[in-house]
């Protein structure tokens, strides 16, 4: 066969690469010092040829044909249909150019590994189309040598199977999810809960199996149809999910019951605060369809390793201790180890707060906050007080501690953030421009519709007003934000959206990263106190209160110095580049019509001395003259 018989098979290109890889001496020896003519090829080994390249040419099989330093010589049509790189793109690149970089350092020595032992490797490999689209590829690559064994070529055939791959994760993703919630089912959380109690055994630690049942849902099943009942618990297992901490699990078991998977615990009274936050999750109204709906909870709790030591106990446990919940009046949470109503119930301190808020003994008191260089009040931070029957006025300190993590906490928050607003609606028609602090707890912060709420309650007291509502900053603990650093980012977003703005209180006292800092959407810096009324004596808190002032003007938020007590911390911290000051040396915390004239005798003061600076202005200039 000549060359111009050659011109007829189906990729000229092809031909040439098999004449290279396949080991026929008539064609080419590369021992030798010069290649055979192709008029000499004998017909056999010429249709031997033809067939492969056919073959090369026609599979549905993506090909690469690479040199012995992976550089590749040759490839398919299949291999341009699949990858979406054109023939003249990849010839002479060195093959690593496929490589999407989701595999790591081993898998690469592994194959290389294989190929030198074995000559071959087959397996899945990850890869990059030329658009940038992930696929994977179900691979065989084989080494070629010559007739000398020496390495030429290797030679590589694919499929793609991603869509294939799809298809077991979703059939996989089904056999361990419940398809209405999205949640993991009993079969995942069962192993999930045998992975937990491996750990808990390992670090000495405790974990809680909680039992949860929607109270009453078979009424309201049946009050608002199948389909607006599957909506409920769909609704209801978000709030549950975002009540809990992060790597907390929520699964749903069956119908209106699910389980809640709280690991890494230090002890019983760790699971407090997060159970009632999901009991008042659940209790909030649920609007459905055109709907309102208000359902509770009961919760039972089972605990490792006191109450099983398998998840079968456990759960068994847990479900015996749920049922007694219902039986003691529902909307409650009992423990497996306790014959009584549950060890959550509230102490007598709670019961006083929860009669204080229905008698309206609570009030707000304001503490203004001003600039650090001109000294004009900015704003104003409001602050809880008691007003107690007998013992009279009582500071937060005294009463707040007792209901940290409970429902009555984020209670009194949306009763702070009621009259809050209300008082900054009065100010706004009245023609006061200051900004207003409101403090939020961890539990409020994680109310899934805490966002709306707020929204809600501006919209409401504007509307009573007749002014706009705007300049409210909530106020969180820097260490709540980073106990649940996704959940509390996704509040913040949501508050944005309704012209909601942050703060960091302490800052200082938690982690102070960089990258929690990067991203946590927020607007303000506030310095712990403790670092402002020891930096003045100590170099090491000057240094800190210097660090948070730099870090805050490099990330462009700004800084509010807490616990200013003296003209000299006033100064240093100017100078420093603190934005803002607050404290009992700028003023003490005070009542709404207290602030409203501390504020005018401050405008009076601030005129008289604008107005000397102006008299003194002219007097130096004519002395000069």
């Amino acid at each position: 066969m000549n060359k111009a018989d050659m011109s007829g098979m189906p990729c000229q290109g092809a031909v040439a690469a098999w004449s290279e890889i396949l080991p026929f001496p008539a064609i080419q020896d590369p021992c030798a010092q010069s290649t055979l003519p192709t008029s000499d090829i004998d017909p056999h080994v010429a249709e031997q040829l033809r067939l492969a390249a056919a073959v090369f040419a026609s599979t549905r099989e993506g090909i690469v044909i690479t040199d012995a330093l992976g550089r590749i010589v040759e490839v398919n049509d299949a291999f341009v249909a699949i990858t979406g790189y054109p023939r003249s793109g990849v010839l002479g690149r060195n093959a690593a150019m496929l490589v999407s970089g989701e595999h790591g350092q081993g898998f690469l020595q592994a194959l290389r590994s294989s190929l030198h032992l074995t000559g071959s490797w087959q397996g899945e490999v990850w890869s990059r189309r030329a658009d940038g689209e992930l696929m994977v590829e179900l691979l065989r690559v084989r080494a070629v040598h010559s007739p000398c064994g020496e390495l030429t070529h290797y030679v590589g055939a694919f499929s793609d199977i991603t869509s294939h791959k799809r298809q077991q994760e979703h059939h996989m993703w089904l056999v361990h999810h419940d398809v209405l919630t999205g949640l993991p089912n009993r079969t995942l959380a069962l192993d999930r809960l045998g992975m937990l109690i491996d750990q808990a055994k390992c670090q000495s630690r405790q974990l809680a199996v909680c039992y949860l049942d929607l109270d009453g849902f078979m009424a309201v099943n049946e009050r608002i149809g199948h389909a607006l009942g599957d909506g409920l618990l769909k609704a209801a297992a978000e709030r549950a999910h975002q009540a809990v901490r992060a790597g907390d699990t929520v699964a749903r078991l069956e119908g209106d019951e699910f389980v809640l998977l709280l690991g890494d615990l230090c002890d019983a009274r760790a699971v407090q605060p997060i159970l009632e936050r999901v009991l008042h999750a659940l209790a909030q109204p649920f609007v459905i369809g055109d709907q309102q709906v208000v359902i509770s909870a009961s919760i039972g709790v089972a605990l490792y390793p006191g109450d099983g030591d398998t998840p079968e106990r456990l759960l068994r446990a847990a479900d015996q201790a749920m049922y007694r919940a219902k039986s003691l009046g529902k909307n409650r949470v009992c423990m497996a180890s306790q014959t009584g109503e549950h060890t959550l119930a509230p102490n007598p301190l709670q019961q006083e707060i929860q009669a204080a808020l229905q008698r309206d003994e609570l009030r707000l008191h304001y503490q203004p906050k001003v600039c650090a260089r001109t000294g004009r009040c900015l704003g104003a931070e409001a602050l809880v007080r008691w007003q107690h029957p007998q013992r009279g006025l009582l500071a937060p300190g005294s009463f707040l501690p007792a209901i940290t993590g409970t429902p009555l906490e984020i209670e009194l928050d949306l009763w702070v953030v009621k009259h809050a607003v209300t008082q900054l609606a009065h100010w706004r028609a009245g023609g006061r421009t200051l900004q207003l602090s409101i403090n939020v707890s961890p539990g409020t912060l994680l109310l899934p519709d805490m966002a709306n709420i707020i929204a809600a309650t501006m919209r409401h007291a504007a509307v009573g007003s007749r002014a706009s509502v705007d300049g409210i900053e909530l106020e969180v603990l820097e260490t709540a934000a980073l106990d649940d650093l996704d959940a509390a980012i996704r509040a913040i977003r949501a508050c944005a959206q309704h012209g909601l703005t942050f703060a960091l209180d302490d800052f200082g006292t938690g982690y102070s990263s960089l990258s929690y800092l990067r991203r946590l959407p927020v607007s303000t810096l506030k310095i712990d106190r403790s670092f402002v009324s020891n930096m003045l004596g100590s170099r090491g808190d000057l240094h800190i209160v210097r660090a948070v002032i730099g870090l805050a003007e490099a990330f462009g938020v700004t800084t509010v110095a807490e616990g200013v007590e003296t003209a000299e911390q006033a100064q240093v911290l100017a100078d420093l580049g603190c934005d803002q000051l607050q404290g009992f040396g700028i003023a003490r915390p005070m009542p709404a019509q207290a602030l409203e004239r501390w504020l005018d005798e401050q405008a009076v003061a601030t005129a008289v001395s604008d107005s000397a600076s102006r008299a003194v202005a002219p007097e130096a200039s004519t002395a000069q003259a």
